[in-house]
């Protein structure tokens, strides 16, 4: 009966090694987006619409980030395919884009998200099917706060960003006694810029004589800046896009108004510079990715050598910095997936990605940290300067802590 007893003992013990083994083995094989030779992930970003500037120039730094990563020998074996939806930077689109993706395209983690309102109306999706996503375009404290467990943000919110960056700029151009106004947009977007806005006018003791709210999309500002005229405003915040800067810009040129002209990185972009024409020369950005051109920063010489390599001369020529920070969100998602090893799954990818610590991006931006309890990295921001006559940009700033 011993004997029996421990032969039954064994049997069991090998019977539940068998099926430890075949649960690990069935969830290896059959985790999305997954196989022995491919990694599918998605792209959702907005091809038409009012910011497909903005979203065309997201694709081509991930493609260039997939072609690299492809050229290596993918990872840990696997090649790298990326399937793109275009959601007109419209909130419902976005979210079909993703049903879309996830039930036809059976993709693995998401490397693109769109704007901040859109990421927003996909997080309850994300959270209940836990599919890793990467923001690396459009940032937003509701991305991070309360935490979304597959959700990783990388760069601060525009509060954060214009918080450093005006706080610096009151510094570098002695403006503690300039008269500072606000011009804004009436969305999620403006919200934030209004929100550093006065946490860095409360936290420098500035005089704010004048905000002013407008529709998304508006091209005239002879209205605004009359207002901003009669307040005496020398230093003015503006939280437009992309026209609707370039449209203010022109305004306060036309009326002669010499003022510290400060907005967010949303305009660190060529084709605002060029609409603003005359006016769009001297403008002060808030950012946290350096210029193209500062090729001196070992990470943007890489990205700028690959670039060219990887994309046609009409292609190179539509990069931007929002092409950079895609790029940087590539290398973050090859970095969790590598982690993995052979044994790829969305929980061990997640896992790492919490415990990254002060990965390098050879000075692209700062080192990117996540932790159990933290699903952004922050970073640092700088301060740029727009140069119309060389149709260029140039950083004025060193790299100021986020708060």
């Amino acid at each position: 009966m011993k004997a029996l007893s421990k032969q039954l003992t064994a049997l069991k013990l090998i019977t539940i090694i068998l099926f430890t083994l075949i649960a690990s083995v069935t969830s290896y094989a059959t985790e999305k987006g997954v196989s022995d030779d491919t990694i599918i992930l998605g792209v959702i970003s907005p091809l038409s619409g009012p910011a497909s500037l903005i979203g065309k120039a997201h694709n081509l730094g991930v493609k260039i980030w997939n072609a690299d990563v492809n050229e290596r020998g993918g990872i840990n074996g696997r090649k790298v395919k990326i399937r793109y939806e275009d959601d007109g930077y419209v909130p419902a689109r976005t979210v079909q884009s993703l049903k879309k993706l996830m039930d036809l395209d059976n993709i693995f983690g998401l490397l693109g998200t769109s704007g901040s309102a859109h990421l927003k109306a996909m997080l309850p999706v994300l959270d209940r099917e836990n599919v890793p996503a990467i923001n690396a375009i459009a940032v937003n404290s509701a991305h991070f706060n309360p935490i979304h467990n597959s959700v990783f943000v990388i760069g601060p919110t525009y509060c954060q960003e214009i918080r450093a960056a005006l706080g610096k700029l009151v510094e570098m151009k002695s403006l503690q006694k300039a008269k500072f106004g606000l011009v804004y947009q009436d969305d999620d977007y403006g919200t934030d810029v209004r929100c550093g806005y006065l946490k860095a006018i409360e936290d420098n003791k500035l005089n704010n004589v004048i905000e002013l709210k407008y529709h998304r999309g508006q091209k005239n500002f002879s209205s605004e800046v009359l207002k901003l005229r009669r307040a005496g405003v020398t230093a003015l915040m503006a939280g437009g896009i992309i026209s609707e800067t370039a449209a203010l810009l022109k305004e306060t040129y036309r009326n002669r108004m010499d003022i510290a002209f400060l907005t967010t990185h949303a305009s660190h972009l060529l084709p605002v510079q060029k609409l603003a024409g005359k006016a769009g020369d001297g403008y002060l950005i808030a950012d946290y990715m350096p210029p193209l051109s500062s090729t001196d920063i070992p990470g943007m010489k890489r990205f700028i050598d690959l670039a060219k390599k990887h994309l046609s001369e009409k292609e190179f020529k539509s990069i931007n910095r929002y092409s950079t920070s895609a790029y940087i969100g590539g290398l973050v998602m090859e970095e969790g997936i590598k982690r993995c090893g052979k044994e790829l799954t969305r929980s061990c990818f997640i896992n790492n990605l919490e415990n990254l610590k002060d990965f390098d991006t050879e000075g692209l931006m700062g080192p990117i940290s996540f932790a159990p309890g933290k699903r952004q990295s922050a970073s640092s921001a700088i301060i740029i300067r727009s140069n119309a006559k060389t149709q260029s940009f140039e950083q004025i700033s060193d790299y100021i802590p986020i708060q």
